[in-house]
């Protein structure tokens, strides 16, 4: 509401504080894309008084995710309703009618959808009906009374009214659509590349990978490591009843930076992909899924420290369900293996850090230790990599 003060009486402190939004909804959104980059210098608020009352403010950011803030009579609703679907309907038409007119149709994409439109997008609505609304269940987080023709055709005829007055907001916000409507289209045909061509999961898995003889997704664990050097080692350390392991050939490419094709093309991510079993992006079906883990292990060097940012890279923008659900994991191979004498006894100490490295030896003459530095894990036997890594 513009111009809402609240006033905090703290009568126990003696205390008072006054806090006003003489802009409203204005002031809302911009607290909420405070810690965002916007497209648009300034968002687009529009107000409606007629036969039902309406307030919205949109602002595009350059964020993936969207949010939608929709209230009825000052009731938030966070299960939104037909007030929000009315919205979502409107802001679409109306980017597509100006695409329409503008002769300005995305290349190489099939259509506009309405998750383009609102990928980045930070958006409050508020409508107020006269008469009693009808909610769903006793939260009232969900508007069911029907409303939404009435909103959808106010939304449509502000929103493309603001684009065809307001070239430069437009263009901007255009162009953050078209990207969203491009990654869409990369991420789908990343999927039909990697799709099985048969049902049988196991006739289409790739030759280097050592796979498991268990079935049972909660015991199951996929190592991927660099190499045939660290593959082998790595083979010969697992337990074969559950632990998998697949060699990749180098670093992958980098997956923000990819084109569609590029990405279609590329041997290693078909392998990973059809591995893994869940497809990519839209396609991703999480029940498909073959391990119950997944550790990225990579050498302790900086190349290592790439290649394993590199398909958490992947994983993120891809598989992102995997890492939410807790199947991703960084494996923490050792730097060094020291050897220190003492009194005619020998211990052995693997070591993770510099600094670890560093605190181990004070106190220890020069010629009482023995350091071996592992450039890969592949210098590592099949005992030391199971017992340390």
């Amino acid at each position: 509401t513009r111009g809402l003060t609240i006033v905090v009486d703290d009568q126990i402190n003696g205390t008072v504080e006054r806090f006003h939004f003489q802009d409203g909804i204005r002031n809302y959104i911009e607290d909420l894309v405070r810690a965002k980059e916007s497209v648009t210098e300034a968002p687009f608020y529009f107000s409606y008084d007629n036969d039902l009352r309406l307030e919205m403010v949109l602002w595009w950011t350059t964020a993936t995710e969207r949010a939608v803030y929709s209230y009825a009579n000052s009731v938030y609703t966070s299960g939104g309703g037909s007030h929000e679907n009315g919205f979502r309907h409107g802001i679409t038409k109306a980017v597509r009618e100006y695409l329409t007119r503008q002769n300005s149709q995305p290349k190489k994409v099939k259509g506009i959808t309405g998750e383009d439109v609102r990928e980045g997008l930070v958006a409050v609505l508020s409508v107020f009906v006269s008469g009693n609304l009808e909610f769903q269940g006793q939260t009232k987080e969900k508007l069911n009374s029907d409303i939404q023709p009435q909103v959808e055709s106010v939304v449509k005829d502000a929103f493309e009214n603001y684009l065809f007055h307001n070239r430069t907001a437009a263009e901007a916000i255009i162009e953050r659509i078209m990207l969203a409507a491009q990654a869409r289209e990369a991420s789908r045909q990343a999927r039909q590349s990697v799709r099985r061509k048969s049902a049988t999961r196991r006739l289409t898995l790739p030759g280097k990978l050592a796979d498991c003889t268990s079935n049972r997704l909660k015991e199951t664990e996929l190592f991927i490591v660099e190499g045939d050097s660290a593959g082998g080692s790595s083979k010969q350390a697992r337990d074969r009843r559950y632990q998998a392991v697949l060699p990749l050939r180098g670093k992958i490419f980098n997956v923000e930076q990819a084109s569609a094709d590029k990405i279609r093309k590329n041997k290693e991510i078909q392998d990973l992909s059809r591995c893994i079993g869940t497809g990519l992006g839209d396609q991703f079906d999480y029940s498909r899924l073959r391990y119950g883990k997944i550790f990225v292990n990579c050498d302790a060097d900086v190349d290592g420290f790439h290649i394993s940012t590199l398909l958490l890279t992947f994983f993120y923008r891809y598989m992102p369900e995997l890492i939410e659900k807790g199947h991703i994991y960084l494996a923490q191979p050792p730097l060094y293996r020291i050897q220190i004498r003492k009194k005619k006894k020998k211990s052995l100490h693997y070591v993770y850090r510099e600094e670890d490295k560093e605190k181990l030896l004070e106190g220890h003459a020069a010629n009482h230790i023995s350091i071996q530095r592992f450039k890969g894990l592949g210098e590592m036997n099949a005992a030391e990599l199971k017992k340390t890594t």
